[in-house]
């Protein structure tokens, strides 16, 4: 008797480019096998998986930046941690995108690290128009007259960024730095520099992996220094997660369906040589035992 074949695709015949495993992690489909499907763990490994679901080709991928054991990212003076922060606003922003009618996936569903290769990898694997890389910034710097939002853009040479990528991070910088202008009371820290900014390697490319890697127009976003005891209280409020979340798929919506150009780009690059030590990576269990 012949055996049945259990290769799972989508219902049009063709392999989904991603799958949400049975203990929720979103993972890349490199290929079906009979149980299911050889996929790219978090930490950039490869694993078979059974069951997966799979995972609509996204428009946006929202990537909260940070997580797991190894890699927090900054504390705040009220103890809330950068990688849980990131998270709760990539959530809210996924809602926002949902309602909106907007297809998008994230590179991480809850607290486990994930390289950076892997959310590259997981954001072209869609074909995605957008990728957003979120985070809260440290250390405190001087005070200044508003919110230091800094938006970090994609390179096409060292001279110039890309386009895309410069457009997109335009819109972020113009729809955030307004909203959260709007909160009052708030002592924002800010270099005199902030805007719309590239960093350079000495070699002349992009120093920040989630802007290097992907091909995806891609912006990484500081919406603010967590370090900063003010800033802080604010990031902790469910008003603050409801603002940013909507002026981040302000920008977004405007991005897609509109030619509008953002502002605050600050043609200077920055440089920065970052230390060769890599992060540890440890893989999160991707079926229940």
């Amino acid at each position: 008797m012949q055996e049945k074949d259990t290769t799972q695709t989508d219902p049009d015949g063709s392999v989904p480019v991603a799958a949400l495993t049975q203990s929720g992690i979103p993972v890349v489909v490199l290929q079906p096998t009979d149980a299911g499907y050889l996929v790219l763990t978090p930490c950039g490994n490869t694993a078979e998986i059974t069951n997966g679901a799979p995972i609509d080709r996204a428009q946006v991928v929202v990537d909260p930046g940070h997580g797991g054991e190894w890699d927090t990212g900054a504390v705040g003076p009220n103890g809330l941690v950068e990688r849980d922060l990131n998270l709760k606003l990539s959530r809210a922003v996924l809602e926002e995108l949902a309602d909106r009618g907007i297809p998008a996936a994230t590179t991480r569903t809850f607290d486990y690290g994930v390289s950076l290769s892997v959310r590259a990898a997981f954001a072209d694997a869609h074909e995605a128009d957008v990728l957003i890389s979120i985070h809260h910034n440290a250390p405190t710097w001087v005070r200044g007259d508003g919110p230091g939002s800094e938006v970090f853009v994609q390179s096409a040479t060292p001279l110039q960024a890309r386009a895309d990528s410069a457009r997109l991070g335009g819109l972020l910088y113009e729809e955030i730095t307004t909203a959260l202008a709007a909160f009052d009371d708030v002592a924002w820290s800010r270099l005199p520099d902030a805007g719309v900014l590239r960093v350079l390697q000495p070699d002349g490319t992009d120093t920040y992996g989630i802007l290097r890697r992907p091909s995806t127009p891609s912006a990484l976003i500081e919406y603010g220094y967590l370090s900063n005891h003010s800033e802080a209280e604010l990031f902790a409020t469910t008003e603050y997660i409801r603002v940013a979340a909507q002026a981040t798929v302000d920008a977004i919506d405007a991005y897609l369906h509109t030619d509008r150009l953002g502002t605050g780009i600050i043609h200077e690059p920055r440089s920065f040589d970052p230390q060769s030590s890599s992060t540890p990576c440890d893989d999160p269990s991707l079926e229940w035992n």
